[in-house]
């Protein structure tokens, strides 16, 4: 039979908008937060779930739409990249996509962990909701969830009939975008899934150097999922993706100077021919090749009425070639620095857990086993000259014809090839008991976890430098590290009312300086980057009322974050990037959600968050006085003082018409808080107008409403705005 989320699954499919929003206003919310199946509002976590019918009404098409839907969730593209996501979560998050830095946040599809940041923005098809949980989660969930889970379950196939939905996107810049999908029964025990995306849109920016039209998109991508009960007590679920990327690297705008003070910079963005999408960068051959898929198995096997045996197998795999601009000079004025990166990536992943319930449903408990083993390497290249002309672009396809190293050895700026090894252990279980209507839950997670580190200087493919002293110049740095990381939790049901404390620690293993270029440094200095600890204390309720027309939940919490690891610049021509432990940190705030329907046709929400951080411990100085006298009150990235979304929908007679608004006090984007880096203006607005009618629906969408360009992400003396105001049309047909 059919498991109640693959009806509910296949019911989204068909559901006009006001249907879908009847759905989430006024029934029961399911989510497997605490890896089993039970009613969000009996969750005793901080979590935002968002299902099928909100992400289709707020044209929620990729990752990067998510952060405005989640109290203290930042959540954009990375630096440069496009496939990169650059997540902070209660400020707590990685600004460096390079393999040798674990994301503390982990991104999880179907419960199988995509390892980098590189290749995690996905596409948003075919899915049933997604959950994202505030705090520690290394009791319940894989690998290094010391910030947070982003949990995105894929709609199952089912057997129930022929289904599924085709659509069609039109929009600003010559966008064009095609998805579909389509369930097939294969038998009474069997059905099979497939989906399928095509986004192209030929960029919004232009490089007056050589015309070009950038920050173009070329995405394709599918995933097929088979699911299958060759027994009774046996299900198994099989599912395969592949992205192809060719899209635009993100192109940066520089910052104005700050005419009273020299040397300094301004936040606010350079204006080419009048225009903050115009550039004249010396990139004119920009390289973004990134091929990324996996595989996964899953496999649940009830032992008895009470007890299910499961085993997830995942396999990741991702090749990613990019060169981008650092420093967005036009040619002849000043040094062009242009990154390039070819990454080979693959992991495998094992998990096999028990579940179960005792004494007639009093105790509900889980344990288990994980283990994960990475490869990663690198070959890096940096183009650094002065180009005269439109053709001074270094040929991205060869990485040794970029002009790394003068005669010699010395310098930073040189040719290397930096590969990780990761080999990870954890065991893990938590129960949770039941006392009249408090329940307790204790829970704890044992981590082994193994690195090796290489590190090799080029001449030429396979040519390792050699040193004058005769040594080649390569290096092996292997380190280990291991951790408890405890829950405890009580909650109490007073009507519809649930209240909850806890206590959790998250763990994220040690790192390398995977930037680190100076051979003196390699060769003789680096070593690992100690493990971040973070210990949150909690307190929350939520519940709802009306039947289920109002929701509310609100949490408040205190985050102790130690030796935090920073990767950030260090003034110089280039700048160069560094990584350190810089210290411990407290992070407290209060987060506040709300939804009602007052009204059958008017549904009303949004969230306020708030952030209070400051520096309890300077292990090492950043090198941060020339802006702050104390670096102790340094403000950390990504924690504004002051978030919030409003939003609001009606639905008449097969029409909505709804929209958000987002923003946030000023933040910092770096380390030293330098002027240029400090966000101020971070204020969006998204409106939809669709029509549905039977199986058809027509959807009006605009983005960024009121074309405000902030700043998503600087380093140095650059930054990458914000993508201007998109108008799209959506047709598409549910069968």
């Amino acid at each position: 039979m059919p498991t109640r989320s693959a009806i509910v699954a296949a019911l989204s499919l068909c559901a006009t908008p006001a249907m879908a929003q009847d759905r989430a206003s006024d029934s029961e919310i399911i989510v497997t937060a605490q890896r089993r199946e039970e009613r969000a509002d009996d969750v005793p976590i901080a979590a935002t779930v968002l299902e099928a019918a909100r992400l289709d009404d707020q044209d929620v098409r990729s990752l990067d739409r998510l952060g405005a839907n989640v109290p203290n969730l930042y959540l954009t593209r990375n630096f440069g990249t496009t496939s990169g996501a650059l997540v902070f979560l209660r400020g707590v998050g990685e600004g460096d996509s390079i393999f040798t830095n674990d994301p503390p946040v982990g991104i999880y599809v179907d419960d199988v962990l995509l390892p980098r940041a590189t290749g995690s923005l996905l596409d948003l098809i075919d899915i049933e909701r997604i959950e994202v949980l505030r705090g520690p989660q290394g009791t319940l969930y894989g690998r290094n969830t010391s910030g947070g889970a982003i949990k995105v379950v894929t709609k199952r196939p089912t057997t129930d009939g022929v289904n599924g939905m085709t659509d069609l996107t039109i929009g600003s810049y010559r966008r064009v975008d095609a998805r579909g999908t389509v369930n097939l029964p294969l038998s009474d025990q069997a059905a099979l899934r497939l989906s399928g995306i095509s986004r192209n849109q030929r960029g919004w920016g232009r490089n007056l150097t050589d015309g070009a039209v950038v920050n173009g998109q070329d995405v394709q991508g599918g995933r097929a999922s088979l699911f299958w009960t060759p027994a009774d007590r046996l299900t198994l679920l099989a599912t395969a993706d592949l992205t192809r990327e060719r899209s635009t690297p993100r192109f940066p705008q520089q910052f104005l100077p700050d005419a009273a003070r020299p040397g300094r910079f301004t936040n606010v963005f350079r204006e080419r021919d009048g225009r903050i999408d115009r550039f004249r960068s010396a990139d004119t051959m920009p390289l973004n090749k990134t091929d990324s898929g996996g595989a996964s198995l899953r496999a649940d096997y009830a032992l008895g009425s009470a007890t299910t045996l499961t085993s997830i197998t995942g396999w990741r795999s991702l090749r990613s070639r990019i060169g981008f601009d650092q420093t967005a000079n036009p040619p002849g004025s000043g040094t062009a620095v242009i990154l390039l990166q070819d990454q080979r990536q693959h992991s495998v992943s094992q998990e096999i857990n028990l579940a179960g319930s005792a004494l007639d449903g009093r105790i509900d408990w889980l344990a288990g086993g994980y283990y994960f083993h990475e490869h990663n390497d690198q070959l890096t290249a940096i183009s650094f000259a002065t180009p005269a002309g439109t053709a001074a672009r270094y040929r991205t396809d060869d990485f040794f014809a970029a002009p790394s190293r003068g005669s010699g050895t010395g310098g930073t700026w040189s040719l290397y090839r930096p590969a990780l090894d990761t080999d990870s252990w954890s065991a893990f279980a938590s129960a949770t008991g039941k006392i009249g209507k408090a329940r307790l839950t204790l829970g704890a997670r044992w981590t082994d976890e193994r690195k090796r580190y290489d590190v090799q200087f080029l001449t030429a493919p396979d040519t390792v430098l050699v040193l004058p002293d005769g040594r080649r110049a390569e290096r092996t740095i292997r380190q280990s590290w291991r951790d408890l990381s405890p829950r405890v939790a009580v909650d109490y049901r007073l009507g519809e009312v649930l209240a909850y404390a806890s206590v959790a620690k998250g763990f994220r293993s040690g790192s390398f300086d995977g930037r680190a270029r100076n051979i003196d440094f390699v060769m003789n200095r680096q070593s690992a980057i100690a493990p971040e600890r973070v210990w949150t204390y909690e307190v929350g309720a939520k519940g709802n009322a009306a039947g289920g027309r109002v929701r509310w939940d609100v949490d408040y919490f205190v985050s102790d974050y130690t030796d935090i690891a920073f990767s950030a610049a260090r003034a110089g021509t280039p700048p160069e990037i560094f990584r350190q432990n810089v210290g411990d940190a407290r992070i407290q705030g209060l987060e506040a959600d709300a939804s009602a329907r007052p009204l059958p046709w008017l549904e009303v929400g949004g969230w306020i968050a708030t952030l209070s951080d400051r520096f309890t411990r300077l292990k090492t100085s950043p090198g941060c006085t020339a802006f702050v006298a104390d670096e102790r009150d340094l403000d950390l990235r990504f924690t504004p003082a002051f978030r919030y979304q409003l939003r609001a929908a009606v639905t008449r007679g097969g029409w909505r018409l709804g929209g958000d608004v987002t923003g946030a006090s000023p933040y910092n984007i770096a380390l030293c808080n330098e002027p240029q880096h400090r966000v101020t203006n971070a204020e969006q607005a998204n409106a939809q107008l669709a029509y549905a009618t039977g199986p058809w629906t027509m959807m009006l969408a605009a983005t960024n409403l009121t074309d405000r360009r902030f700043n998503t992400g600087s380093v140095g003396a650059i930054g990458y705005p914000v993508a201007p105001r998109e108008v799209t049309v959506t047709l598409r047909r549910a069968f």
